[in-house]
């Protein structure tokens, strides 16, 4: 379970999903009030393209190195064959769905860097639905094959397939709604055909003299003029505001954002009053299902090279903390350990999603704000959104830390061994502090993501896949040569040291960043007025 789920996580935070929700948020400032979105629909069909390759080469690697990886995590030959043979077959049976869900990653990021949160729920809950049925009809199978384990993968993989299946036609077909707005038919009835207004006659009444017909559509009309020069000027002055005294608020990042997707909406023709968003039926017309498989250009493919390397290395160095940490804890902690060990990363695990969310929603938002000509407004603009989403890490944190304080009360319910909640409670106050900052890291590393930073997180990663393993290993070496005592707190205090140490460092790169923006434009403004000043 756990090298497929370290597999897992290394394909979710591969370069693609990276990559994609940031071209995706750079792509939509770009074809703002462009009708058709092309670069959007380019590089939206581009990714979901190239995602079943990089899933295939995952997973194929996933299969051929199956039994190193197995072994590499569970650092000993004793355990038992039968068990071993299990996790094989199950790890081989889930690298089969890689392809696909690689593919729902990169559909799901598209959606999150055109801000659609809605239609990657409605897709993977169907999906979800797909897989419980899939388990009540294989797991109970006596079929080695088919049946316990492997017909739990069976039923991931099943699920994952009709999620590709439905995110595709999701992305294809507009509701029928839309579809009959967006076209007029020619043989509609006398009643649904629009009123034939004579202009004439309305320009006359709007313009005649006081004693003309028409006085009171005259009296509105100018009412109405004047509400728009009010309307008008108050938005200028709330613009002014947002980029200069006042403070871009997250709220206020998504209202705009929304305001957008409708006018856009509107001029595609989709008719929807509603503010939110879709990406349902945004590539009809522009792709059909058997474009998935087919390469994408090489023009459009050379758009994600500049996140393979960085981002692959920083997923990665991400996952060899896991890993490495895996690895100590099975070959030399105990068996108390290890069962607390599976307890304390349940609850590790619900949790980081929560924080992780900053990090993607940071990666929607950024780039169109980054896309933007380099001056003092957005300067200003990228460090009023930083404060506040520095501000959400500190809540989410927050309530992080709230939730790991009942962990002592909710651990009896996993296990009814006392050593084992013992072993549980002596690892909170390490989960705490990692979690009290973890809000301020996922989202201070969506920032740098956004911002295009991937030179400084791909080397500080690169560093960490060394020096995370190495300090873990060194906690083995303790317990193996018996020169010190080696217990589950002496992992976590590595990783919670880890988790500090990069939170700091984030911190330190985005005030460098900012410090940096500030003096360019400084600079390049004197010298643009010492040019004026010369020519005059």
């Amino acid at each position: 379970m756990s090298c497929i789920d370290y597999s897992v996580r290394l394909s979710h935070q591969a370069f693609m999903y990276t990559a994609t929700t940031n071209l995706i948020s750079a792509a939509q400032e770009t074809d703002r009030g462009i009708e058709g979105k092309p670069r959007t629909t380019r590089t939206l069909i581009s990714s979901l393209q190239l995602s079943g390759y990089v899933g295939s080469a995952i997973g194929a690697s996933l299969i051929i190195l199956a039994r190193v990886a197995l072994r590499a995590i569970i650092g000993n030959d004793t355990i038992d064959p039968e068990v071993f043979t299990a996790a094989m077959k199950y790890l081989r049976i889930r690298a089969l769905g890689m392809p696909a869900a690689a593919f729902i990653g990169a559909a799901q990021s598209a959606c999150l860097g055109m801000k659609d949160i809605k239609s990657p729920l409605y897709v993977l809950l169907t999906a979800a639905v797909v897989n419980f049925f899939g388990d009540m009809a294989f797991v109970s199978s006596s079929h080695p094959w088919i049946g316990g384990a492997a017909g739990a993968a069976w039923a991931t993989i099943f699920s994952q397939y009709a999620a590709v299946f439905i995110f595709t036609k999701w992305l294809q077909n507009k509701p029928k709604s839309a579809s009959v707005a967006a076209t007029s038919s020619p043989d509609e009835s006398d009643e649904q055909r629009p009123e034939t207004v004579n202009i004439s006659n309305a320009i006359l009444e709007l313009t005649g003299p006081a004693a003309s017909p028409g006085a009171m559509r005259r009296h509105n009309f100018r009412e109405k003029l004047k509400s728009l020069k009010m309307s008008r000027k108050s938005r200028q002055e709330h613009t002014t505001n947002i980029f200069t005294n006042g403070r871009p608020s997250l709220s206020d990042m998504v209202r705009k954002m929304k305001r957008s997707k409708s006018t856009d909406a509107r001029k595609e023709g989709k008719g929807s009053s509603d503010d939110t968003f879709s990406a349902r039926g945004f590539l009809e017309g522009k792709m059909r299902f058997r474009d998935v498989f087919s390469l994408p250009s090489k023009e459009a493919a050379m758009e994600f090279w500049p996140y393979v390397l960085p981002v692959t290395a920083t997923s990665v160095g991400r996952v060899s903390g896991y890993v490495a940490m895996s690895h100590v804890v099975s070959s030399s902690i105990g068996t108390i350990a290890m069962a607390a060990q599976q307890i304390v990363l349940s609850f590790f695990y619900c949790l980081c999603p929560l924080a992780d969310s900053l990090n993607l929603t940071a990666q929607s938002f950024v780039p169109t704000l980054y896309a933007k000509k380099k001056s003092m407004q957005r300067t200003k603009a990228l460090h009023r959104i930083t404060t506040e989403f520095w501000r959400a890490g500190l809540l989410m944190g927050s309530a992080c830390v709230g939730a790991i304080a009942l962990l002592p009360f909710l651990s009896r319910f996993f296990t009814g061994d006392v050593l084992v909640m013992s072993e549980v409670n002596t690892v909170v106050p390490f989960l705490s502090i990692f979690f009290a900052v973890h809000g301020v890291f996922s989202a201070t590393e969506g920032i740098l993501l956004g911002q295009r930073d991937l030179g400084f997180l791909g080397k500080s990663y690169a560093a960490f896949f060394f020096a995370v393993p190495w300090f873990m290993l060194q906690v083995k070496k303790t317990a193996l040569t018996g020169v010190g005592s080696a217990k589950l707190t002496s992992v976590w205090k590595v990783f919670t040291c880890y988790q500090l140490f990069r939170t700091v460092s984030w911190l330190v790169r985005i005030m460098r960043l900012n410090i940096k923006s500030k003096l360019e434009i400084t600079k390049n403004a004197d010298e643009t007025n010492i040019v004026s000043g010369d020519s005059i």
